[in-house]
């Protein structure tokens, strides 16, 4: 949903006032800090203030995996596989960029509701005991 706001003076200050709409809809913006990042020229993106690493934050890579995951619990029949096709595409599109299939992503690395089939387990426990 889109909101709308407006500019204003608060003090010496500059501010956008804001439909209470958004609030009520979205009250951890209704108090607390708010990190603000200028994304493109005229759009920016507003997140509540959360402690993290500078060097790990990206901002409009946090609001896309953010809006991805809303819109999977949102709408879950638009979830299908990735077609062969699709595979092949994205092969293409990786070739020549290196990666490291062993690399350890740390402890705290797993993917959102992945639950590994039994073929997967099998397939990791050959590979643990190699």
């Amino acid at each position: 949903m889109t909101y709308r706001a407006k500019a204003a003076t608060v003090g010496n200050s500059k501010a956008l006032r804001l439909d209470s709409a958004l609030f009520r809809a979205h009250p951890e913006f209704a108090t607390g800090e708010f990190a603000v990042s200028v994304i493109a020229p005229g759009c920016m993106l507003v997140q509540a203030a959360v402690e993290t690493a500078k060097d790990e934050a990206d901002p409009v890579f946090d609001a896309f995996l953010g809006f991805l995951e809303r819109q999977m619990e949102l709408r879950p029949e638009l979830i299908s596989r990735v077609t062969r096709a699709e595979r092949r595409e994205a092969d293409e599109i990786l070739r020549g960029v290196p990666s490291d299939p062993h690399a350890d992503l740390g402890d705290d690395f797993g993917l959102p509701g992945f639950r590994p089939t039994v073929r997967s387990r099998k397939r990791a426990r050959r590979v643990a005991e190699k």
